[in-house]
């Protein structure tokens, strides 16, 4: 009976360990990226019409990357 209860523990301890370091890394890959982020991760330039545009001024589309706020921002570097 012990040799039960000490593996339902371990095994509940493994889950917990295991499911909190996936989640962290799940975390990670589900962050919103906009659309220029994500061509500029695949080695290409954003083909939306409207960031093709700024781009042409100097500029980046706001439509598509928005500003982001200064809260998300000092979370980020504190982490």
């Amino acid at each position: 009976m012990k040799l039960i209860k000490l593996f339902t523990v371990a095994v509940c301890a493994f889950s917990l360990v295991a499911g909190s370091t996936l989640r962290a890394d799940d975390k990670e890959v589900t962050e919103k990226k906009t659309c220029c982020e994500k061509a500029k991760a695949a080695g290409k330039d954003c083909s939306h019409k409207c960031c093709v545009e700024a781009k042409k001024d100097g500029k980046t589309c706001e439509k598509c990357n928005p500003k982001k706020s200064p809260k998300s921002e000092e979370s980020k570097e504190s982490k």
